[in-house]
């Protein structure tokens, strides 16, 4: 160094030399639910209500069968809660109150159970994350729920799925309890017109597909599997009419798509 230059004083540390490291940033939470997405949830509560009352009353029609059957209210109650299939509950309970054992009265609910299957694969996009966790929201899939979660481009609103079907599980649960601790008897079953409340609640369903939305196949669909569905069950043949019906719901979805 010459006399003329100036002496210099150390270097200055390096970037992040002597300096402490910085507090790594706090891992982000997530984001509260959106105006949207709590309105799909109110939706899907609303549009369960009108099902609610009809599911309710057909609870207790099963909370009395229970009953009769020798189940106590616990059981019937937790029968509903864990299974929370009506035809099923009702197969399973009347093979066993026909004297039936458990294999029988399990395999009749299954076998009542296998429209699921169908069902399950049509909402599986919809439905979030791994297996288990869709196995868990699949659980909230009945009939009501399907249709309530349907759009109508053939997609499924996740949100409007678990909110309706929430509501229809208490409604569930609940008009078993009723029934199953409450005074209501079989003959009031009759009397009080409970037995109807299921062809109600289907039809129900069925109404919107009969109005006029640009696509008459749909309306055709749904009108045949009616027929059909009354005319075998006048005949005596009611697990026969269930089949032709989702038969002809099968023929008519694949033709649209």
């Amino acid at each position: 160094m010459s006399a003329a230059e100036p002496a210099r004083g150390p270097d200055p540390p390096a970037r992040g030399e002597g300096r402490p490291a910085p507090h790594p940033s706090p891992t982000p939470r997530p984001p509260a639910p959106t105006a949207d997405r709590r309105a799909a949830y109110r939706a899907g509560a609303r549009a369960a209500l009108p099902f609610t009352v009809a599911i309710f009353a057909f609870g207790i029609s099963f909370g009395v069968l229970a009953k009769g059957s020798g189940f106590t209210a616990l059981a019937a109650t937790t029968m509903s809660g864990l299974v929370f299939v009506g035809s099923s509950q009702f197969a399973a309970v009347s093979v066993l109150a026909g004297g039936g054992g458990w294999v029988a009265a399990a395999v009749a609910g299954t076998l009542l159970n296998l429209r699921y299957l169908v069902m399950g694969f049509a909402i599986l996009p919809a439905l979030r994350g791994g297996r288990a966790r869709r196995a868990v929201e699949a659980q909230w899939v009945i009939e009501e729920s399907w249709a309530i979660a349907s759009d109508a481009d053939g997609r499924f609103d996740r949100v409007r799925l678990l909110s309706s079907g929430a509501v229809l599980w208490l409604g569930w649960v609940a008009g078993t309890l009723a029934g199953a601790l409450g005074p209501i008897t079989a003959v009031d079953i009759t009397r009080y017109g409970l037995d109807a409340v299921s062809p109600v609640l289907f039809f129900l369903l069925l109404a919107p597909h009969l109005g006029t939305d640009g696509r008459p196949g749909r309306r055709a669909a749904a009108l045949a599997a009616t027929g059909s569905a009354l005319a075998l069950t006048a005949a005596g043949l009611p697990d026969t009419a269930i089949a032709a019906a989702c038969l002809i719901a099968l023929v008519a979805t694949w033709r649209a798509r």
